[in-house]
């Protein structure tokens, strides 16, 4: 059996780098077994392994010796390759051979969705645990243990949950990209995608990892498996299914994996290090650019071309999708202008005008703009229409990677590539994007490394920190109605509205006379829900007649709709409205979130969201998120709020989930005061 490490990584190297395979049902001419077999006789002879292929009927296979059964090969086994109906009969039956590796290729099992699909698929598994030997699949292919070409350069590993999905990714290497590893993980049974990601974090080659994701199995594992990638700094790149229903539908279907809700994923990835991207060609090429590339040391990014159009429409992007478009220093503009004529532009974009080219000051220009001090990333626009002119941009490329180590991206944004400057351009190892778009993605997730080094060891060793997650709670819940529930936020340092709860009207008004005037008057039960939407909730009350008279107005609907009680709680005084509040993720785990509070905080639908851990630096952004920041800041005459108590607050928040004892927890609305804030209305769900 493979090396499992005490924290769950698995030590791949024997499945890549295998000594003997042996394919289960090889063939020389039924599909696409004979495929495969052809496939995995040529990895054999790639990487020296003995190959066993295994078929009752046959003494050959490809010229190679064929055995009736498995155990029949002499040796050991390191993969195997099981093609057969009955692939947990095999795997049994290969016991014998102490398979390290086992690749099913055969689907009809959980994606299916069928009971008896998915019981199919667990007796699969337990013959893997029983026989000892690690599973890749079922309902995956052999994609995995293809030979990749040598080519030079960083490499990219590529995990996806979608043999068909990786293959437009693998054909880079036709661009000159080179791959360390692929793997394709079907249903994940046992082996998953993290462990394969975890695996390329650790190797040497991979500077890189781009993935196609359908959902993670294991919160904890992918978590190990970003980890290890943060701290030897390989960027993951990847695309993940279920932004809509309909993907999420589907990714279920296809490989039966647990998605979770799409905005934590996001706040995961942004956590994490992780990019996000939408289509195959910007996870190729943002992977690229990740890998080649180093972390700017500014956050500007520089846009160069031979156009004025170029330039206003690359720098509408740049500046539309957020990013800092630095106006170059006058010492440069100077310079510049030296090489290029007044009437372009020179101050970011640089408009070269095209003529310049042809005039062969291309490469002095570079000089220039790579020496400006503002310079983060330079986003170089090549047409690529008219040879006479992608020559002498190639020949500026070439100078500015020659002079400076700012990372660089040329757009090629040309119909065809079929110009000899575009395979010069390939070949000179600077990366390729197609679009726009892509580059801008690129650009920005090079920022985001560089915005992150600030805080990436405290985040590295809060994560390191955190107890396991072990999956959706199966214990005892208790449920604390709202006096208990601000009693037991307050005994953990939140704070809350003073507040008395009264079983009777005349214990109402004692009970509001005791506070002192105003108060706010509730009703009171514990399966009570939506209070306001039953004219359970009564604000600013000044006396002890309207208490009374609130009191009495509340028997007339509470009793009918669960009310036992009330909850008299001291006005707050006026300020912003938010919620704050605990949910859990059945993949991810504990989820903290803030967001517009009050009775319109379900419409609004204004939140910000982080998994665990949560520093101080995260709270402080997912405040700036909200559509509502603006008013946290004052808004038209209004003071601005405490933001630093709000901060205290959420981080509180991610103490207790961290803690375990919280199922959920919903505090709406904090009252949120120039100084301090108070917390009003609550509902905490403990674990037993």
């Amino acid at each position: 059996m493979s090396k499992t490490d005490l924290d769950g990584s698995v030590d791949l190297s024997g499945f890549y780098r295998p000594r003997s395979i042996a394919v289960i049902g090889a063939h020389e001419t039924r599909q696409p077994s004979a495929n495969n077999t052809r496939r995995l006789l040529a990895t054999a002879q790639s990487v020296g392994a003995k190959f066993y292929p295994v078929h009752p009927r046959f003494d050959q296979v490809f010229g190679q010796k064929c055995f009736p059964s498995v155990n029949d090969i002499p040796g050991d086994i390191d993969v195997l390759i099981v093609q057969v109906s009955d692939p947990a009969k095999a795997i049994r039956e290969a016991a014998a051979k102490r398979p390290k590796f086992a690749v099913v290729f055969t689907s009809g099992y959980s994606e299916t969705g069928t009971a008896d699909a998915i019981a199919r698929e667990l007796d699969l598994k337990r013959a893997a645990q029983e026989v000892g030997v690690r599973l890749l699949g079922p309902n995956t292919n052999i994609n995995s243990l293809e030979v990749r070409r040598e080519l030079p350069g960083p490499g990219i590993a590529l995990v996806t949950q979608s043999g068909a999905q990786g293959r437009p990714i693998i054909q880079g290497e036709d661009l000159g990209v080179r791959f360390t590893h692929w793997a394709t993980t079907g249903n994940e049974a046992d082996l998953e995608a993290a462990d394969f990601i975890e695996y390329c974090a650790l190797d040497n080659d991979t500077k890189a990892i781009s993935c196609y994701i359908e959902g993670f199995k294991s919160g904890q594992r992918i978590r190990e498996a970003a980890l290890a990638a943060l701290e030897r700094d390989v960027a993951i790149v990847l695309v993940k299914v279920g932004r809509t229903s309909v993907g999420e539908a589907m990714a279920v279907s296809h490989t039966a994996h647990l998605t979770g809700q799409d905005s934590v994923h996001d706040a995961f990835f942004e956590q994490y290090g992780i990019t996000r991207v939408d289509d195959l060609d910007e996870l190729l090429e943002v992977s690229t650019a990740l890998a080649r590339l180093r972390t700017p040391s500014t956050p500007g990014v520089v846009v160069y071309g031979m156009s004025g159009g170029t330039g206003a429409h690359l720098g509408d992007l740049v500046t539309h999708a957020g990013l800092d478009m630095p106006r170059l220093s006058e010492s440069t503009q100077k310079l510049l202008r030296e090489l290029i004529p007044d009437h372009l532009v020179v101050h970011n974009p640089v408009d070269n005008g095209g003529v310049t080219l042809y005039e062969g000051t291309g490469p002095d220009q570079m000089d220039i703009v790579m020496a400006d001090p503002s310079l983060g990333v330079l986003i170089y626009a090549i047409p690529g229409a008219w040879p006479q002119t992608t020559r002498p941009m190639i020949d500026s490329l070439e100078r500015a990677r020659a002079v400076s180590d700012a990372p660089i991206l040329a757009v090629w944004s040309g119909p065809t590539t079929d110009d000899p400057s575009y395979e010069r351009l390939i070949q000179s190892g600077i990366p390729v994007v197609r679009n726009y778009r892509n580059a801008i993605k690129a650009a920005a997730a090079l920022i985001d490394r560089l915005h992150a080094g600030d805080t990436r060891e405290e985040f590295i060793r809060a994560a390191r920190a955190l107890s396991p997650i072990t999956g959706p709670y199966g214990g005892r819940i208790e449920q604390l109605d709202e006096a208990a529930s601000a009693t037991w936020l307050a005994k953990r340092g939140v704070v809350m509205a003073e507040h008395v709860t009264a079983d009777t009207v005349d214990d109402a008004v004692a009970a509001a006379d005791k506070i002192g005037y105003p108060v706010v008057l509730k009703g009171r039960g514990e399966h009570l829900a939506h209070k306001s939407e039953h004219g359970l909730v009564d604000l600013g009350l000044h006396s002890a007649e309207r208490v009374r008279r609130s009191a009495m107005q509340m028997l007339e609907v509470g009793p009918s709709v669960g009310m036992e009680g009330y909850l008299v709680a001291r006005q707050v005084g006026a300020g912003v409205e938010l919620l704050v509040g605990i949910t859990q993720d059945p993949v991810l785990g504990p989820v903290v979130i803030v967001g517009s509070g009050g009775i319109n905080a379900e419409a609004l639908k204004d939140t910000s969201m982080s998994v665990l851990p949560l520093l101080r630096s995260r709270a402080n952004e997912m405040l700036d998120r909200l559509r509502i920041a603006p008013l946290l800041s004052g808004w038209r005459g209004q003071p601005g709020v405490d933001r630093e108590a709000l901060i205290d607050l959420l981080l509180t928040l991610g103490d207790l989930a961290a803690s375990g004892e919280v199922e959920e927890l919903d505090i709406n609305p904090v009252i949120a005061l120039p100084k301090g804030y108070v917390g009003v209305d609550a509902l905490v769900r403990r674990r037993l």
